[in-house]
């Protein structure tokens, strides 16, 4: 797929609405009303990534990649629990 013209591949429009959307969900992460409207808004991001990663991978065969992904998902899965626990640790006092 990689001597393809990129312009007609759907991966790649996916991928760009993707960072687009990403990119306008970072004014959330900076301007935020409230900490739990930040953290959600840096998880959206991060899940974002994680597709654009799996898509990059399908795109360019390296599938290797998938692992990456993977990790990603699994490190943005357990911080999003720990910061569910540090706010909810936090509203009991």
């Amino acid at each position: 797929m990689v001597g393809e013209d990129l312009l007609v591949n759907p991966f790649f429009w996916t991928i760009a609405v993707l960072l687009i959307t990403s990119f306008i969900l970072f004014y959330r992460v900076i301007a935020g009303p409230t900490q739990p409207d930040r953290i959600v808004g840096f998880n959206t991001i991060s899940t974002k990534i994680v597709v654009v990663i799996a898509l990059l991978s399908i795109l360019y065969d390296e599938y290797y990649m998938v692992d990456l992904a993977l990790v990603l998902l699994l490190v943005n899965a357990v911080g999003g629990l720990i910061l569910a626990k540090h706010f909810e640790m936090g509203a009991a006092k």
